[in-house]
């Protein structure tokens, strides 16, 4: 019979084995053209893992780790340390590379993923690949572009956040910035004549205050409220 102590050390160290940190990360962001500092670059660090099954298809998925930041004057962007486990699912865990997603109304947005594997391993989500290097983000010029760079900022953002828990809270300027982004475009396109005038784009900011009653039930409290400072 195992005792509950026992028990105990054994869960313990179980999850002392699937603790993983990523490392700090600082980079600079800059105009693609100019080579000057892009300040106001809404950032979003994220990492995701799925759940392995038989055929190697479908499962869940889960976040390992989201974080945001916010490029200063300088274009520098600092982005704290993130612990999380690297097992979020008992039997069979697929790590996901880790992915960072650059955007600033009236340029296009820039994704970075880790490329070390294609199916990503434990040194994938505790280094990052691109730390310490500069980004040179693109200007968006046409309707077109302005469009791609709003639906990839929702998408992307959607991509921070698991819909059962409270993980928005995590990235809330960078929600905000994409929903802001979203309803500028659901504007302009209204105007237009030409077939982008089919193109929407749905903000995941809206979806979460949609749903606040569920949120405040399941001990998130109210996106609403929570948001609320964000939205003025």
């Amino acid at each position: 019979m195992i005792r509950p102590l026992a028990c105990l050390s054994l869960l313990a160290g179980i999850g002392a084995a699937f603790a993983a940190t990523m490392p700090p990360v600082s980079m600079n962001v800059v105009d693609a053209e100019d080579g000057r500092p892009v300040s106001g670059t809404f950032v979003l660090f994220r990492a995701r893992a799925h759940e392995g099954t038989i055929t190697g298809h479908g499962g869940k998925g889960a976040l390992l780790f989201a974080a945001e930041a916010v490029t200063n004057d300088a274009g520098e962007l600092q982005i704290a340390k993130q612990e999380f486990s690297t097992q979020p699912f008992f039997l069979n865990t697929v790590l996901e590379n880790p992915q960072m997603t650059l955007f600033k109304p009236g340029y296009a947005t820039e994704t970075l993923t880790n490329s070390r594997r294609i199916i990503a391993e434990r040194q994938d989500v505790t280094s990052w690949l691109y730390d310490g290097q500069t980004v040179r983000l693109k200007r968006a010029r046409t309707d077109a572009e302005l469009a791609q760079a709003a639906y990839w900022a929702a998408e992307y953002a959607r991509h921070g956040v698991d819909p059962g828990n409270c993980s928005w809270k995590r990235i809330p300027r960078f929600l905000v910035a994409a929903d802001r982004a979203a309803a500028e475009w659901e504007r302009k396109r209204a105007t237009l004549t030409d077939d982008l005038r089919f193109r929407s784009v749905r903000s995941p900011l809206q979806d979460i205050l949609t749903n606040d009653e569920l949120f405040a039930r399941n001990g998130c409290g109210s996106p609403k409220a929570f948001f609320e400072p964000y939205l003025r």
